[in-house]
């Protein structure tokens, strides 16, 4: 039993590993500038934790990806309250996404649910760092969400698409990260 444990939690620190650097890559080297804003996949190996390790793996890979990105790529000082907001995105997807085959309203909620997090903090972060002086939380709220509706249908259908195919590669995963059906099922 003891075995069991300790191989099941050197497969999950491997694929928190894995999934922390792909989170840093895809924050940090693969953005698409489109209407005065950067794009990413930041969101996508966060979801893919959650839903193959749970939510506090999915915490960990938020967190590291945006701790370790910050500061291998710096664009200014490093501040711990975008990694709380990675952290609570991996949080949420944990919750809803645990070990579920993927169903398109699940993924809906835990996507947006995750982006009105990162929207709504990282407008309140950067009212606080003081970027543009004298623009408040509600002024960069706004021109942030601008870009919302975008963000949430491309990451709503590229998170489903990436968990029907973990779902479908569920034959060379562990049974313990394995997407399965539970009860209540959607």
């Amino acid at each position: 039993m003891q075995k069991d444990r300790m191989a099941f939690s050197i497969q999950v620190l491997t694929f928190t590993a894995m999934l922390t650097a792909l989170q840093i890559v895809l924050a940090n080297l693969l953005q698409i500038p489109l209407l005065g804003k950067q794009y990413s996949l930041w969101l996508l190996p966060i979801a893919a934790a959650g839903a193959l390790l749970g939510p506090v793996p999915a915490m960990i890979v938020g967190a590291l990806g945006d701790l370790i990105g910050a500061n291998l790529f710096p664009q200014g000082a490093y501040f711990p309250g975008f990694t709380l907001t990675n952290a609570l995105a991996g949080l949420v997807c944990g919750l809803v996404l645990h070990r579920r085959r993927p169903h398109v309203l699940r993924v809906i909620i835990a996507v947006a649910v995750s982006l009105l997090i990162a929207w709504l903090l990282n407008s309140f972060w950067l009212s606080l760092l003081g970027f543009v002086p004298g623009r408040s939380f509600w002024a960069w709220a706004a021109v942030r969400a601008v870009n919302y509706p975008i963000e949430l249908v491309v990451n709503v259908g590229l998170t489903f698409l990436t968990l029907v195919l973990l779902g479908r590669a569920t034959h060379v995963l562990p049974s313990q990260m394995r997407l399965t059906r539970g009860k209540g099922e959607m």
